[in-house]
């Protein structure tokens, strides 16, 4: 399906810190052991022909792709669940991720979820699609895919989309499907050759947490302060801090870039500690969790994936107030929870931080945050993010 879009990460490297969903693994672990079933390419006389075994807690994937002698082109072998057993709600996760290991430089793995046919979609196509790279021969590893690589606009003669979602959001995963995929398949389409990969485990990451959701929803946020002089810090100095994180006065900030040194994120080590409220000092973000949205020298916001650390209290240090808190009611307010999109302040103090994003053209689990209401991570209270690189003028505050 056109350019490789995966990613992968050797199983002696660290999980990532963001919550896990697992969707299905070999091992008979109840919940997560789902019945499977291989096909062959059944279209005008395929020749394809494979194997789906499950043994010692791995699957095998084993056989060959031949050309259908009509289409004179590669045809497909696929496994794929076939149990009525819902599946867990994935719908706050940013990728699907395969524990695999190939033994055959093969070319054409693909992987695809649900049931949903795309607006004028071709007729044998259905479900959300995409491509993906094994690991280096012979070595296990996890294959990322990101969930908006998936479309369910694919040519059903070749596997290769059509229509991408980040082309057009119409083909995006939708929510209904990803609350439930039903289906999930391992296909080996559209290129000639050997086939034989074996699979540890299928899951979803970077998903917000639903228990810490659970916890920090309806625990009353603290009201957004009137003044800059009540902050815990008193010797901010930076102009800017007030009027965008404590009074929010429209269009305040001349956006410039902070908090993002280099060329691209993570822009500080954990080593260095942490992000913190610039206003009272409460610990936010891991540096780890920080990403680019979109290009460094067009995105001037840091931005953060979940989860936000948390207090003492075990709750995480960020607030989910809703959209446009802090403009017109600046009140104590209810907490959304984490996933909620809209406002988020620091839980500690109430001051106002940035937004919370859950969107494929805004960012999946993308908390944007002004940097001149953060303490970087190698400084100290009454810091903020310093201007790194001037990106000219923006008419937008979050």
């Amino acid at each position: 399906m056109g350019n490789v879009v995966s990613s992968f990460v050797l199983t002696s490297i660290a999980a990532a810190s963001a919550e896990t969903i697992v969707l299905a693994t070999f091992d008979g672990a109840a919940g997560t052991t789902r019945m499977w079933k291989e096909q062959n390419d059944p279209v005008m006389g395929g020749k394809s022909s494979g194997t789906f075994t499950i043994g010692s807690g791995t699957a095998i994937f084993d056989g060959i792709v031949e050309d259908v002698p009509f289409l004179r082109a590669p045809g497909f072998i696929k496994a794929s669940t076939t149990d009525s057993e819902p599946f867990p709600d994935i719908s706050l996760c940013g990728n699907i991720e395969l524990e695999v290991r190939s033994r055959e430089d093969f070319a054409g793995y693909r992987f695809s979820f649900g049931t949903a046919k795309a607006p004028g979609g071709k007729f044998f196509a259905s479900g959300y699609k995409s491509n993906f790279a094994a690991p280096p021969l012979g070595n296990f590893g996890m294959v990322s895919i990101p969930i908006k690589n998936f479309t369910d606009f694919w040519d059903d003669a070749t596997g290769e989309p059509i229509k991408a979602c980040l082309e057009n959001n119409l083909y995006c995963p939708d929510k209904k499907t990803l609350a439930n995929l039903q289906t999930m398949s391992i296909w080996a389409e559209g290129v000639k050759g050997k086939v034989h990969l074996e699979v540890k485990s299928i899951q979803a990451s970077g998903c917000t947490a639903p228990a810490l959701q659970a916890g920090s929803a309806g625990r009353l946020c603290p009201a957004i302060l009137n003044a800059a002089k009540a902050c815990s810090a008193k010797n901010i100095s930076d102009v800017q801090f007030e009027p965008v994180c404590i009074t929010r006065e429209i269009n305040a900030e001349i956006q410039q870039r902070r908090c993002m040194k280099g060329q691209s994120g993570p822009y500080y080590q954990d080593s260095q500690g942490v992000f913190r409220c610039a206003c009272c000092g409460a610990p936010l973000w891991k540096p780890s969790l920080q990403f680019d949205q979109l290009p460094a020298d067009k995105w001037p916001w840091p931005s953060f994936h979940s989860p936000p650390i948390n207090g003492t209290d075990g709750l995480p240090n960020v607030c989910h107030r809703g959209p446009g808190y802090g403009i017109t009611n600046r009140n104590a307010t209810v907490d959304l929870g984490l996933g909620v999109e809209g406002e988020v302040g620091c839980a500690r103090c109430g001051a106002h931080l940035g937004d919370f994003f859950n969107t494929q053209d805004l960012g999946v689990d993308h908390y944007c945050i002004n940097g001149v209401c953060m303490v970087p991570p190698d400084g100290k209270l009454g810091d903020v993010c310093t201007p790194t690189e001037d990106s000219g003028s923006m008419s937008v505050v979050v």
